[in-house]
């Protein structure tokens, strides 16, 4: 009787061994679960970032170089960004925008190379670290700037970027890491 009770515990222990191996097909599955969530915008914006560029207003502007949207959002310079506050205009051109100011400061180093070397990055309260390539007083340079910035088709700018940032309300201090 102990021999049978021993087998059927064996049995049952190689079962499960053997039904809990992963394949291919699981880890394929998951990955596209995984990228489709990741790319997914309203998953974004049930987030904290979505919740805040959402009370930052968005406006389509005519301009002499053509239509250019303007979000507006309190920021200030990042520390180690690349730029000073008191250098913060109240336009100015987005090239890249992210979550990790690790990335935010990997795509100005990149574009510094790529013929922007006054690139810098300013960030939100929350943070979200946006890069900018250049910050102008009034909002027809800016608009030529972006123009530029599009036709130089660089690599790293993604939608929903280029846009004009205007950086009308800057923060007070920069949060803590």
């Amino acid at each position: 009787m102990k021999d049978i009770k021993y087998f059927i515990i064996a049995l049952f222990a190689i079962g499960m061994v053997c039904s809990c191996k992963t394949s291919e097909a699981n880890y394929r599955a998951a990955y596209e679960k995984a990228v489709a969530a990741r790319d997914s915008s309203d998953r974004l914006e049930e987030t904290i970032y979505g919740k805040m560029r959402k009370q930052g207003a968005t406006r389509t502007v005519d301009t002499g170089a053509g239509e250019a949207e303007v979000k507006t959002m309190p920021v200030k310079v990042t520390e180690g960004g690349g730029g000073e506050n008191e250098n913060l205009r109240r336009y100015n051109v987005v090239a890249g925008q992210f979550k990790q100011k690790f990335n935010a400061l990997s795509l100005r180093d990149r574009l510094a190379g790529d013929g922007y070397p006054d690139a810098f990055v300013v960030e939100t309260a929350e943070p979200y670290y946006y890069i900018c390539v250049g910050s102008y007083s009034g909002l027809e340079e800016a608009a030529n700037a972006l123009v530029s910035l599009r036709d130089a088709n660089l690599k790293g700018v993604k939608e929903p970027c280029p846009f004009i940032l205007d950086a009308t309300a800057r923060r007070a201090s920069v949060k803590a890491e």
